[in-house]
């Protein structure tokens, strides 16, 4: 017998063929047929994790996953795959709050990468083409999604992606919820929300527009007539000032009532000057909309800039278009004229206290500090409430419990119900509403094929935090052992990751119309990036917790264990007969794609 088939018997790996292998291993000095691998009692694992950007976004977006076949070029299937988790990218790509940049390991090196920016141009190109994701068959089972905001939305296009026959509900005459009347259009144009809602009917789920649940159909009869219910209703309902004076005038008005009034076309005149009352995302954007009138804007918040629970970029650009703030101050009486005219409004410095049991401090008046501000309107966006006049005074009626968390209730013989977006206390974001509708959706399809939805949702959790993955769902993850190649609990971060094996690369600019310009209409005045800028920013990923094969372990491996795999996209493997459990590998991988376990722990993810 030749050495050089003593050599191919004494190796077990037999994906690498005696051709593909190094000169160094054939030659007569080659050790291969030493079989080290009993001196060990750990050993590298090759397993895929999750990403500190995908731990970070609310709706368990795969971010390095698309981001990779839009890098490859692969932009249709970079599409397909970021639809998977988050069925809107044209939306969020615009007014996401960018939970995942925040989290970007690659901040740790220069910038983080623009997630929000490619998904946009994911979105818009996926809006262009239209092509609806692969559905299976109706298997029977119907869905009632009532309210037609992102929670709504999302549970109507997971619902029909897992079978469901699905009816969406809208009380107004228009689809979209907060989408379409609360976010104004120079953040979300118009023709975006209605190109989603559209991709929504070509899927076949049916869409009512004008019909009041409650008025119009009650409660009890969506029970009767479909097996599951959900609400996605929202927070509608603006908190008043409480204040003296505030019901005289008919110039005081929610901030949410006058986005409504301009989404949709009506009257609305605030006058040459504006109070907006309020630190959060919907006072920003009533007073950026009172600007685009032409009014002089001021907006009253009660404690400092640093706790403004609005976007910091939002407020930054409010600033920019002309927008003035007064911090530290509160209101305190609303002076009117004889002809009901609003004439001051009466305020008064606060400073910061101690902390309220939400992490910042509370806001104390000060004595003997008042202050009068003239304005001619009032906008009050101090939060907001979900509206449950259509379930009735008693959440329990009818079988009907509103929970702290989505979940299946009713079990009195009729449909079973479940709640989520913020209609629900906790996170109001478009993303928390999105993924909501994600859970709902898997919650009501776990109970019709009898499976216990919390076991499911712990095997199918992405990260450390409450995003579920559904391509983990529809690959049925709950039902088998761990995969070899993919670990859905462990989260890469900067920690972990081998930051100078990576170089510097500053992101793509965002363009924005000049301030001047863009506060003059409600035209969307960011651009968003061409095709060769995305892909250049694309470049930018680290791939955290993935394998690119960039060869790092096959090179620094001093026993020469690592070798190929038959398909060269599927990276590397060790041969275990010659590891000797050094951990070089998992020490030079730079995306922390290999872990050292002992021998014990990883026979179960054995490929």
């Amino acid at each position: 017998m030749t050495a050089k088939r003593r050599l191919e018997e004494a190796s077990p790996v037999r994906s690498l063929t005696w051709r593909d292998m190094p000169p160094m291993n054939v030659s007569l000095g080659s050790m291969l047929h030493n079989r080290t691998g009993g001196w060990r009692y750990v050993r590298p694992l090759m397993q895929a994790k999750v990403s500190a950007c995908q731990n970070a976004c609310p709706a368990g977006n795969d971010v390095p996953g698309w981001i990779r076949l839009l890098h490859e070029g692969a932009v249709q299937e970079a599409c397909r795959h970021l639809k998977l988790e988050q069925p809107f990218p044209a939306i969020l790509g615009r007014v996401c709050f960018s939970f995942c940049q925040g989290a970007c390991n690659r901040s740790g090196l220069d910038q983080s990468v623009e997630v929000r920016e490619l998904e946009r141009f994911l979105g818009d190109r996926a809006q262009a083409r239209a092509e609806p994701p692969d559905l299976p068959p109706c298997h029977g089972s119907s869905v009632a999604v009532v309210g037609s905001g992102p929670a709504g939305l999302s549970a109507a296009y997971f619902a029909r992606r897992l079978g469901f026959r699905v009816t969406l509900f809208e009380k107004l005459g228009v689809l979209g919820g907060i989408l379409r009347i609360g976010i104004p259009a120079y953040r979300l144009p118009r023709r975006i929300v209605e190109a989603e809602i559209d991709a929504l009917s070509g899927m076949g789920i049916e869409l009512r527009s004008g019909t009041e649940i409650g008025r119009q159909v009650s409660l009890k009869e969506l029970r009767t007539d479909f097996d599951y219910v959900f609400l996605g209703t929202g927070a509608h309902a603006s908190r008043r000032l409480g204040i003296p004076g505030e019901q005289d005038s008919g110039r005081v008005t929610s901030g949410l009532e006058a986005l409504r009034r301009v989404a949709l076309g009506e009257p609305f005149d605030p006058g040459r000057s504006v109070i907006v009352v309020g630190g959060g995302n919907t006072a920003i954007d009533a007073a950026r909309t009172a600007l685009r009138r032409g009014c002089e804007v001021t907006v009253l918040y009660r404690r400092s800039e640093a706790e403004m629970p609005a976007h910091p970029e939002e407020i930054r650009q409010a600033r920019e278009e002309g927008v003035r703030f007064r911090f530290l101050a509160a209101p305190e009486e609303v002076r009117t004229s004889s002809d009901g005219s609003l004439r001051q409004l009466v305020c008064c410095e606060t400073e910061l206290g101690e902390e309220d049991g939400t992490g910042r401090r509370r806001s104390v008046r000060k004595e003997g500090s008042l202050f009068r501000l003239e304005a001619e309107t009032v906008l009050c966006a101090i939060g907001e409430e979900p509206d449950l006049r259509y379930i009735g005074h008693r959440f329990d009626a009818d079988g009907l419990t509103l929970r702290a968390r989505t979940e299946l209730t009713g079990d009195d013989g009729r449909g079973k119900v479940l709640a989520g977006g913020d209609i629900l206390h906790g996170p109001r974001s478009v993303a928390h509403a999105v993924a909501a509708g994600k859970r709902a959706a898997v919650s009501m399809d776990c109970d019709r094929r009898g499976l216990e939805a919390a076991a499911v949702m712990e095997a199918i959790t992405a990260g450390q935090g409450p995003a579920v993955s559904f391509a983990a769902y529809l690959e049925r993850e709950w039902e088998r052992a761990p995969q070899a190649r993919r670990d859905l609990r462990e989260v890469v971060d900067a920690s972990k990751m081998r930051l100078d094996r990576f170089h510097r690369a500053s992101p793509v600019a965002r363009r924005l119309e000049a301030a001047d310009t863009r506060k003059t209409s409600f035209d969307e005045y960011a651009p968003g990036y061409e095709q060769h800028e995305a892909l250049r920013e694309a470049d930018r990923c680290m791939q955290c917790g993935r394998c690119t094969a960039c060869s790092d372990c096959l090179i620094f491996c001093p026993d020469m264990s690592v070798v190929c795999r038959e398909c060269p996209s599927d990276g590397f493997q060790v041969d275990l007969d010659y590891c000797k459990g050094c951990g070089i590998c998992a020490n030079e991988c730079p995306r922390h794609f290999i872990t050292m376990v002992e021998e014990d722990s990883c026979a179960a993810t054995e490929a």
